[in-house]
């Protein structure tokens, strides 16, 4: 399986890496600027790493709200942080532009990510009011920017929304699956750090030969039944101190999920 071969183990825990606010988003801190986001973003690195992570994924997580058309200089920024931090990962890393998957495959093939977390297909209704992604377009983009051979961690139904056509989670596993082939599949609770409906993950993995990932809620005292389940998993809330969704990240948290993780993977 792919994940064996890019993360070590065929049962990977992703670490978030949710990047302060950026430029043009609500939240962002003028008197730091970038730097600041930078010298936040070394810390949780290093936390996440120094915790026995699989992988991190860095997000432009603290852009709430979140825009369809991400502007150029905030995923400039995402550049330039990872750029800087470039020889200090040490392990698999991928990008996620929520919510904007044409921005996060520029960003994958400028920063030279292993794989993205997005949303690539599919019609909601949520929080956002109306959100369509138009695959065919995606995947061409993809294809112009150079990331064919990029992984695609794929949201079967986004966090905080319902799809339109109210179908079977069955049904859009094996239609997406057949049209664009993702990499893996994510199965997500409804919001930051909510619980995942394990049942969806189990009837995903049914319909479909594509891994299937908990792409939420995933915390030490769950990470070893839902990886009895899942083919993988990203967690992010639940590694920061007291468990808080703005908090740094903890390492002592990391490593605390992370060794029940092993133990469930039969490494220890």
């Amino acid at each position: 399986m792919w994940t064996k071969d890019l993360f070590g183990t065929e049962k990977p825990v992703i670490g978030m890496l949710h990047l302060a606010a950026l430029p043009t988003d609500p939240g962002y801190d003028q008197n730091g600027g970038v730097q600041a986001v930078l010298d936040r973003a070394r810390e949780d690195l290093h936390a996440l790493q120094d915790g026995g992570i699989d992988a991190v994924l860095f997000c432009n997580e603290f852009s709430i709200p979140y825009v369809t058309d991400v502007r150029v200089v905030t995923v400039a920024s995402m550049a330039r942080i990872i750029g800087e931090l470039k020889s200090e990962i040490k392990v698999p890393f991928g990008v996620d532009v929520a919510m904007d998957p044409y921005k996060c495959f520029d960003l994958a093939a400028a920063t030279g990510a292993s794989f993205v977390r997005e949303s690539l297909f599919g019609a909601y209704a949520g929080d956002y009011g109306i959100t369509v992604y138009e695959m065919g377009e995606i995947e061409r983009h993809r294809a112009d920017v150079g990331c064919r051979n990029t992984y695609t961690l794929a949201t079967l139904v986004p966090e905080g929304a319902r799809q339109i056509a109210e179908r079977d989670i069955e049904d859009i596993a094996r239609s997406v699956t057949f049209a664009v082939a993702p990499s893996a599949l994510l199965v997500y609770g409804n919001n930051a750090g909510a619980t995942v409906d394990t049942s969806l993950i189990e009837r995903a993995a049914k319909a479909v030969d594509t891994p299937i990932f908990a792409s939420n809620g995933v915390k030490a005292n769950t990470v070893a039944d839902i990886l009895s389940i899942a083919d993988g998993c990203v967690v992010g809330t639940w590694l920061k101190y007291d468990g808080k969704f703005y908090n740094k990240v903890d390492v002592s948290r990391v490593k605390e999920l992370m060794a029940n993780a092993r133990k469930a993977r039969g490494e220890e």
